[in-house]
């Protein structure tokens, strides 16, 4: 599922942990919203 990119300052200041197979439904997302928004994407 594509989705937002999220720009908010203080959500992405957040402590990340490490990811589980739990994980791999988020992952899938955010490939797929990689994936949709390469044309604007830089790197």
């Amino acid at each position: 599922m594509i989705r937002q990119i999220v720009k908010d300052v203080l959500f992405l200041e957040q402590k990340s942990e490490p990811a589980t197979i739990q994980d791999k439904s988020i992952v899938t997302d955010l490939v797929d919203t990689l994936k949709a928004n390469l044309d604007g994407c830089v790197g």
